[in-house]
Order: structure tokens, then C-alpha cells, then sequence
């Protein structure tokens, strides 16, 4: 991942003209010669891309593969299985080259400003496993390694004039702590001191909504009570009085004579059918009082009108957790229509239903946020027009909603669930063509967006104000954990300074990160726990025991991060700078989580500067034979990726040689071997054959010899940036991530 940082490596040195030896060391070893240099680290991106999870020796094998080819021209993997057929290079080399890259592996490395490493870094390599041992596969099967003997890193012998030496590197703190350098402890700083500022909005912004919701609850628990005031008066005055319209249309309907009317005063058998619950009249009131995840029922046996008006005033008392009240129409089989409040604690709210068959549906835009407290009257005024149904809720409109199924003549009736309720009044009219009723909204497009308005309840925005400062607490608590690990991290690992001057100071800043990490956990648990109480208070009754037992165990983890707080340790987690990447698809989290070596082997140093060395017979003349191919169309040596034995002989030996021999003595400058290349008689030459004599043609018919220059295609990049250069478009924005496929950007 993010190997562009490679590309744009390369990219860089070439402009930079860096040495073509100095590239191939990078490439090799950046990480064991420079390994504070983030720039220099990107060249080891030739090692990253040979990674494979899933088979260690297929890595391997690629790395091994690749190196010969690019940079010696030689197919050293023709010899995993056997001794090369043509090359004097033996299978037990092959292990002995193989060993030099066995202790690699793959991590990324932050970058200045972004610690999430799936959204940038550095692949990088470095040795990991110091002690891994290699072994010769037999016959090249990996599943067949000869453990009889082990075998030693080493250079091919054929190409060496005297033995490689191999030398451990020992690498600064920086390289094996990467937590340490400031730019990842900067980025760290940040990280918490924005969540910090992000968490004292969000305490505001709660804090705000719970004064809203106290204000509406207020306004509406004043009404309430001035309604009920105004009721007792008025039955004092006169026995008959009717009951006070909820608004203007009310006004039409009651000159309607009223189907339906009970006080609740007496059992009125000829009028209800009591069917579930615990029903009983107690002083005058109708009450149900049968609690929990039951529906509780009282059908009208007389049917109701298609188009009507029900009025219902009643009182909840309380439930054990949803608390509704409501009235269900069109009853009939396993269909019905609802129309209910809720006083339900984390959510109250008034709400239109249907069902058909099996199938509960509950409509976001047929639900209304809206207080329904218990202990005081409600009164709920459901009007039906065809398919169109309006919500009343206390003398306040709340819903329209028109139904999306066809409805069909049944019952009507009373309902509870999970409450305790006390029935004060009912009313049943017939709905005058005269009464306009208010008109459905449109439904959300997906009724996933919808969301019911009006303020929160106040408990869940009291609940809302108290995770937000417990959020709060976490972020503060954060920044003082990374404050005090990067701290111990420079007293522990970097040379002692003011700060710290003796072993046992850097004890303490350890003892104090290790404090500063508990109180951290202690702070998450005690939000977790906030969290797990308000999944509680809004947990439906089939998920409500799962929600008690989740709160259960926040409460142990607090207890127990709270215990651990004062525990005298000095174990703690150094800041992370740099992610290794899974050596496998089998490695775990503790096994990638480990501290880095502190040293290198050396190994890919020893072999870079070999590579690299003046004196090496084949990395120049590779070098040469690439970059006369992309001049000429055409390489000296047929065979680019083997220069051995069973490939082909240059075709102008003594050109090749003189070739090497200017890049090496031009400090490997490339800009200098392409300019001495263009400059040239040769590269100047017309490829057009007109007017050659036919015993040029005859002599020399695929130029060979150069006698002409050969006509070179255009490779497709080089195609698509000439077009948008000619019409204006081109983006000549250098390095970053690559271009995605179908992306029709125009960058080059």
C-alpha cells in the first residue's frame, strides 16, 4: 500500500541525477545507511513490492529474482532447484543470497501529519527476525527445507575477488523507536487537542438541545396543567359540560351527535368487550393495569363509521419500559391501523401504524418526537377520511399521514402496551364532509433518513449532555497519556539530557506514563459505561436483557480500570510511529505489535555496496543496456535481464564496455550517459530508408550497425500526456498517490 513514495523516488533522483550506484544502495539498504531519512527510506519500496503474504518463500523468491535481473542482469533463480545450467552459480549460492534478505520484512512509517496508515506512509523495509535461519530447499521444495545444516548469507563467489564483509548496524532511537520523532509526536499533540476542542462543542451543542427540550417539557407540563384546571372548573359549574374543542374543525364535529360517549364512570358491557389485560373500574375511572410487552384490549362492539372522529383522555401511569396508549381501527384478522402516544422514556412520541398480516409497520414520517409525560391527562383525537389520518395530540396537530394499503371495515378498540393507564373519556363521530383535515407530508426516500422532529426528550438529552463530558474527559485524558509516553519514551531511549540524567529518572517518566495509560482506560470505561445505560433505557424488550448484561460488564470494567489506576507499573505503550505489516496471514496482533530490533544485520549493506562497487563486471553495462534501449528502440544486448551464458552476446561489445566505463567515471550520472547519447552522430541519424543503396539494404537489412536510426514507438503514457498537452489539459502536478483506474483525471 502507498507505493507511489517509491515512484516518486525515483522520479525525484533521476531529476536530481543522483547516482545511479547511490539509487541501487537505497533500494537495498536505505534502512541500514540512512535509516533517519524519510526520503531516502521511500528507495527500499523496491523490496515493499515484493511482498507476499501468503508464502514467505514466493517473497523471497521475487526479491532474489528481481535484484539479479535489474541490477546484475543475471537469472540467479534459475538455480533454487539445481545449479544454474549455464552460469557458474550453484544452488547452495542461491541460499546464501537468499539468507541475505531473510531477516526482512515490511512496516510503514508515518508521515509528517497523518497517523493512519490506511490513508498514507512509507513502505519501507527493515531486518526483523535477526535469528530467522535459512535452509537449502531440496529440489527447490520449500516444504522440504534440509535442516541438517543452516546456511550462511554471502555474495556469489563467481563475481567476488575476495570475501564481503558483513557488519551488524547498529541504528539510532529514531529507526527502532519511530514514536520518537517529533513530527509523530506533534501529529499525536494534535490528534488529542482537536478531539478535545471537538468534545467541548459537543457539550455545548448538547447542553444546548437539553434547555430546549426543558423548555418545551415546561411549556407543555403549564398547558397541561391549565387544561386540567379549566376542566375542573367547568364540571363544577355544570355537571353536562362538554368538553373544550382542540382547535377550529373541532368546532364542526361537535355539532355532530356522538356514536359513542363513556365517562368510564361504570362497566358498560353492552358497549365494550374487555379481551386482554387486567381491566377494573376503580372510583369512576376505567383502569388497565397489566405491564410489559403485552397488548392489552378493549373493542367497541358497535362498528365505527368509515370516515370518524375518536377522542380518547386518558392518564399513564406507568410500564416497565414503552408505555402506549392508542386506539386501532379497521381491525379484522391480522390487519388494523394504530394511532398512539408513547411515554416512553428515552423516546417519547406520538405515532401512526399499520398491519398487515404478520407485518408491523411503522412509518418515520407518521412518528412525532413529542413529551407524553406519566401522572397528568393526554388526550389523543384520531380523524379518518378515506386513507388519510390525522393525530390530535392535547389540542396540538401532530401527524397527518395517508396509508399506503387499502382499507378494509373492522373493529375498533382501546389499547394498551406495556401500560398502566387510567381511561377517563370517550367520544365517537361520525367525520363531517365539512371538517378539512391537514394533508400528508411526502414520505422520506428512504425511510431510513427520516428522523422524528420536535426537541429530544429531556432524559435522553440529559443523557446525551452527560456522555459528551465524559467524552470530554477521555480527550483530556488522552493528551496527557501522549504527553507523558512520549516523555518516557525520550528519558528511556534518547541520549540523556536535562530532562532526564540517571536511570531512575527514566523510571519515573515511565511510572507516570503507565499512570497516565490507566487513567486514560479508567476515563473510556467510565464513558463506555454512560453509554451502556442509555442502551438500556432505549433498548427494546426483546434486546433489554442482552443491554443489562452489556451494562453489567461496564460496570466491572470501570471498577476494575478504576482499581488499577493506583497499581504501582512502569510497563507502558510507546507512541506508534510506524505499523510492520503482517508477515503472514497467520501472524496476530501481539506478534506485529512488537518492539523493533535495535539492530541491522548488514547484510543488504554488504550487498548493495558490492553491487554498487566500480569494480562489479555487470551493474553498469546493465545500467548501459537499459538506457541505450530506450534511446535506440533497440538494447546492445538482446537479452537485457541475462547477461550470462545462455544469453546473447552484445551486439558492439567494445561500445557497451566504453558506455559502462563514462557512467562509472561521470559519478553514475545518468543525465550525463543520455546527453553523450543524444548528442551523438548516431542517435541524430533520419531512420528513413530513401535513397539507400540496396547494398546497404542488402548487407545489413535490420541495422544492426547502425546505420540508420531506428524508428521508436511512443509508449502509451508518453501518447495520452502528448494529447492533453496539445489540447491544454495537462496537469503537470508531480508525485502522489496514482491515478485510479477509470479516474479521468488529467495529471500525467
Amino acid at each position: 500500500k502507498h507505493i507511489w513514495h517509491w515512484r516518486d523516488w525515483i522520479i525525484e533522483s533521476l531529476n536530481a541525477d543522483t547516482g545511479y550506484d547511490q539509487m541501487l544502495r537505497e533500494m537495498l539498504a536505505a534502512d541500514e545507511m540512512y535509516p533517519n531519512d524519510l526520503d531516502r527510506l521511500r528507495a527500499t519500496g523496491f523490496l515493499a513490492r515484493q511482498y507476499f503474504k501468503f508464502n514467505r518463500t514466493t517473497w523471497l523468491d521475487g526479491a532474489i529474482e528481481h535484484t539479479g535481473k535489474a541490477m546484475l542482469g543475471l537469472t540467479l533463480n534459475c538455480a533454487k532447484c539445481h545449479d544454474h545450467k549455464y552460469d557458474p552459480f550453484s544452488q547452495e549460492e542461491y541460499y546464501r543470497l537468499r539468507a541475505i534478505f531473510e531477516p526482512y520484512q515490511i512496516r510503514t512509517e508515518a508521515v509528517p501529519g497523518e497517523l493512519d496508515f490506511e490513508k498514507n506512509g512509507i513502505p519501507r523495509a527493515f531486518d526483523c527476525n535477526l535469528a530467522e535461519v535459512t535452509y537449502l530447499h531440496i529440489r527447490g521444495d520449500d516444504r522440504n527445507p534440509d535442516k541438517d545444516r543452516t546456511i550462511e548469507p554471502a555474495i556469489p563467489a563467481f563475481l567476488t575477488s575476495g570475501d564481503v564483509k558483513i557488519e551488524p548496524v547498529m541504528l539510532p532511537p529514531e529507526a527502532h523507536h519511530p514514536g520518537l520523532r517529533p513530527y509523530v509526536v506533534e501529529a499525536y499533540v494534535q490528534q488529542a487537542e482537536q478531539r478535545i476542542v471537538a468534545a467541548r462543542t459537543a457539550i455545548e451543542t448538547a447542553r444546548t438541545k437539553l434547555a430546549e427540550s426543558e423548555l418545551v417539557e415546561s411549556e407543555r407540563a403549564a398547558k397541561a396543567a391549565a387544561e386540567l384546571a379549566a376542566k375542573k372548573a367547568a364540571e363544577e359549574a355544570a355537571a353536562d359540560t362538554k368538553p373544550a374543542p382542540d382547535s377550529a374543525p373541532a368546532e364542526a364535529t361537535a355539532n355532530a351527535p356522538a356514536l359513542v360517549h363513556d365517562d368510564f364512570s361504570k362497566a358498560r358491557p353492552d358497549l365494550w368487550e374487555m379481551r386482554d389485560g387486567m381491566w377494573s373500574y376503580v372510583e369512576g375511572r376505567l383502569v388497565q393495569s397489566q405491564t410489559g410487552a403485552t397488548r392489552a384490549a378493549l373493542r367497541l362492539k358497535q362498528s365505527p363509521p368509515t370516515d370518524f372522529e375518536a377522542r380518547l383522555k386518558y392518564i399513564p401511569r406507568g410500564g416497565q419500559q414503552w408505555k402506549s396508549v392508542g386506539i386501532t381501527f379497521d381491525v379484522v384478522e391480522q390487519n388494523e391501523v394504530l394511532a398512539y402516544l408513547s411515554s416512553y422514556a428515552a423516546g417519547p412520541k406520538s405515532q401512526i401504524s399499520y398491519k398487515v398480516g404478520a407485518n408491523h409497520t411503522y412509518p418515520p414520517n407518521a412518528a412525532q418526537a413529542r413529551p407524553v409525560p406519566l401522572d397528568q391527562p393526554h388526550e389523543l383525537l384520531l380523524r379518518v377520511r378515506g386513507n388519510l389520518v390525522n393525530l390530535v395530540a392535547d389540542g396540538e396537530h401532530s401527524l397527518a399521514y395517508r396509508l399506503p394499503i387499502e382499507r378494509r371495515p373492522g373493529t375498533l378498540e382501546l389499547i394498551t402496551f406495556d401500560a398502566h393507564a387510567e381511561f377517563l373519556e370517550f367520544e365517537l363521530r361520525e367525520l363531517p364532509p365539512s371538517v378539512m383535515l391537514a394533508e400528508a407530508a411526502a414520505p422520506a426516500a428512504k425511510s431510513g433518513d427520516a428522523k422524528p422532529t420536535g426537541p429530544l426528550p429531556v432524559e435522553q438529552a440529559k443523557w446525551n449532555v452527560t456522555i459528551a463530558e465524559r467524552t470530554l474527559a477521555v480527550a483530556e485524558a488522552e493528551l496527557a497519556a501522549v504527553q507523558a509516553r512520549a516523555a518516557a519514551d525520550r528519558a528511556r531511549y534518547l541520549t540523556p539530557s536535562a530532562e532526564t540524567d540517571s536511570a531512575a529518572a527514566a523510571e519515573d517518566f515511565a511510572r507516570a506514563a503507565s499512570r497516565a495509560e490507566r487513567v486514560l482506560a479508567a476515563a473510556k470505561a467510565d464513558e463506555a459505561l454512560a453509554r451502556a445505560e442509555l442502551a438500556v433505557l432505549q433498548a427494546a424488550a426483546d434486546k433489554r436483557a442482552e443491554a443489562e448484561k452489556n451494562l453489567a460488564a461496564a460496570k466491572t470494567a470501570l471498577d476494575a480500570a478504576r482499581q488499577a489506576v493506583e497499581r504501582d507499573d512502569t510497563t507502558y505503550a510507546s507512541l506508534r510511529g510506524a505499523l510492520k505489516t503482517l508477515e503472514n496471514n497467520l501472524e496476530n496482533e501481539a506478534s506485529r505489535s512488537k518492539p523493533f530490533p535495535t539492530t541491522s544485520t548488514g547484510r543488504r549493506t554488504a550487498l548493495a555496496n558490492w553491487i554498487a562497487a566500480e569494480s562489479n563486471p555487470l551493474t553498469a553495462r546493465v545500467a548501459v543496456n537499459h538506457i541505450w534501449s530506450r534511446h535506440f528502440g533497440r538494447p546492445l544486448v538482446a537479452t537485457v535481464f541475462d547477461f550470462g551464458r545462455k544469453g546473447n552476446p552484445p551486439s558492439h561489445p567494445e561500445l557497451l564496455d566504453w558506455l559502462a566505463v563514462e557512467l562509472v567515471e561521470n559519478g553514475w550520472s545518468m543525465k550525463h550517459l543520455h546527453r553523450l547519447i543524444v548528442l551523438s552522430n548516431a542517435y541524430r541519424m533520419s531512420s528513413s530508408q530513401a535513397g539507400v543503396s540496396s547494398a546497404t539494404l542488402q548487407a545489413d537489412p535490420d541495422n544492426r550497425f547502425y546505420w540508420r536510426m531506428n524508428p521508436v514507438r511512443m509508449e502509451a503514457q508518453a501518447v495520452r500526456d502528448s494529447l492533453l498537452h496539445l489540447a491544454g489539459d495537462l496537469d503537470l502536478t508531480m508525485g502522489g498517490p496514482s491515478i485510479a483506474v477509470g479516474d479521468d483525471g488529467s495529471r500525467r
